[in-house]
């Protein structure tokens, strides 16, 4: 049925209906164009702090780590000082890529943005490392070596200039789901007491017990 209104013609009910939704469709799908690579590789943005791993096959003067000082800008041999931050790295590394193949014949370029954190606590190599922004706490981990026998790797934690951001992070997440830059510290806890001597408890116990059946005999 169509209904008329001070001399206007309404649309039926459900072709109204249809257009409602097709609009409210369209207009989700364009309010968040980036939202699909927010969660994907296009998601990891290079922050100050962080490192540029350049690798150039037959170029070694030209390979190497180069910092992103406070102004976002790293000075890379042959293309001088680049902006590197303010826009998803894909983006960042085809320019780049682009600048080198401007200045070399058929050059094979790899480049990688590296965060630098610690690992600390009880890992079997703590210390500083500098690791892609999509490797994982496991991956970290298992670059300091692996926890220690007396680690614990249900307690991880993350800490930001000696605030705790994450606490109990699982090993999974990534470096960008946890939002980890450059200077972060990856903690390992301890295994609780009872973790750590359950073996010689129960072994003592079982010594006594066999001692006191043979006294009792």
């Amino acid at each position: 049925m169509v209904l008329h209104l001070d001399g206007m013609r309404l649309l039926p009910q459900c072709r109204l209906v249809r257009l409602m939704l097709c609009l409210l469709f369209a207009f989700g799908a364009g309010a968040h164009p980036l939202r699909a690579q927010g969660n994907g590789r296009g998601g990891i943005v290079v922050l100050p702090g962080d490192l540029i791993s350049v690798q150039i096959v037959g170029e070694k003067d030209l390979t190497g780590q180069f910092l992103v000082d406070d102004r976002g800008v790293a000075v890379l041999p042959l293309l001088g000082a680049r902006a590197v931050t303010g826009a998803p790295w894909p983006q960042v590394r085809d320019s780049l890529l682009a600048a080198y193949a401007r200045e070399l014949r058929l050059p094979s370029v790899q480049l990688v943005p590296l965060r630098r954190v610690t690992v600390l606590g009880h890992v079997n190599l703590a210390g500083m490392h500098m690791l892609d922004p999509h490797v994982t706490l496991a991956g970290a981990i298992g670059v300091a070596q692996g926890a220690s026998p007396d680690g614990d790797l249900r307690r991880i934690r993350v800490v930001r200039d000696g605030a705790t951001l994450v606490d109990g992070a699982a090993l999974e997440a990534s470096f960008a789901s946890l939002g980890i830059r450059s200077g972060d510290q990856i903690f390992v806890g301890r295994r609780g007491w009872w973790d750590r001597n359950s073996g010689t408890v129960v072994g003592a116990l079982i010594s006594a017990v066999a001692l006191l059946v043979t006294v009792t005999r």
